[in-house]
């Protein structure tokens, strides 16, 4: 009976240690995919990183790219505009020349004559026609730099909100990043505390296996020794561990051979020499004479 209890005991205890472990490798395996979907994202997410960094490089090449543009307009721009004081004080020359030409065909003044050619009105005329159209063209060209400078700013000016847009989504996607790195590590930890149980759990299930492998042979070390105890037992009920002794002979001279019990005068069986013979001499044989 304490037997058949102890099996049954042994029994229970593998199939919780069977329970436990496979509950504990199921959860093992949720978390493994749990990582597995957060490892995924994680690359989607740096990939769409990689390619807004790329694309934003791009914006702000184009953007360096524009400003030098711009940067040299209003520089010619402004070499423009220091040219057109420099037209005006030659009007205001050229206007101050025609006055005193006009006064000096009035009247007759003294005068010294200067060495070199003095240019005909023809001549002065064809020079401010020139310089008009000189200064008209100027004056063109610094009204097309300004236009062109006013439609590089428009449009400009959404590739600068754009980029700006850009950057807050590097930010938001930074965050995002920051957070699914934590949630990872986070799970990591999980992980390893669950690999650590399933280990402590292990080793309990491998000393628990060991214990019922001694309880085991000792349930068959019982059984031996039962068995024992039943073989050792006579017909009559007691218990002996002598040799088993021959209680039947077969006759020879029946034709048909069959066994027959000795009864009460069964043969003498001599017992074993014990440890005093060694004191006991063999007695001399001495020889016959007749």
């Amino acid at each position: 009976m304490c037997v058949c209890v102890c099996v049954c005991v042994c029994v229970c205890v593998c199939v919780c240690v069977c329970v436990c472990v496979t509950d504990s490798g199921i959860q093992l395996l949720e978390h493994e995919e749990v990582l597995f979907n957060h490892y995924e994202k994680v690359n989607i997410q740096e990939a769409a990183i990689t390619k807004g960094n790329v694309a934003l490089e791009m914006m702000e090449k184009e953007m360096r790219d524009l400003q030098l543009a711009i940067n040299e307009e209003k520089r010619q721009i402004d070499l423009k505009k220091k040219e057109v004081p420099l037209k005006r004080k030659l009007e205001g020359e050229l206007t101050m020349l025609q006055i005193e030409t006009l006064e000096d065909l009035n009247q007759t003044v003294d005068y010294k004559e200067l060495k070199g050619k003095d240019p005909s009105t023809v001549e002065l005329v064809k020079k401010i026609e020139q310089l008009e159209v000189n200064l008209a063209e100027r004056e063109r060209q610094l009204l097309e730099k300004e236009l062109l400078v006013d439609q590089v700013t428009r449009l400009s000016k959404p590739l600068g909100e754009q980029a700006e847009n850009c950057q807050q989504d590097r930010l938001s996607l930074r965050k995002k990043l920051n957070d699914l790195r934590t949630h990872i590590i986070n799970t990591n930890h999980r992980l390893m505390a669950v690999s650590a149980e399933l280990s402590m759990k292990q080793a309990a299930a491998l000393s628990q296996r060991q214990e019922i492998k001694e309880k085991e042979l000792q349930v068959r070390g019982g059984l031996s020794h039962l068995q024992q105890e039943e073989w050792n037992q006579l017909p009559n009920g007691e218990y002996t561990t002598a040799e088993a002794r021959p209680n039947a002979y077969i006759p020879q001279t029946d034709s048909l051979p069959l066994p027959k019990p000795y009864g009460s005068q069964a043969p003498f069986k001599p017992p074993q020499p014990g440890a005093n013979m060694r004191h006991i001499r063999k007695p001399t044989v001495k020889p016959l004479e007749i």
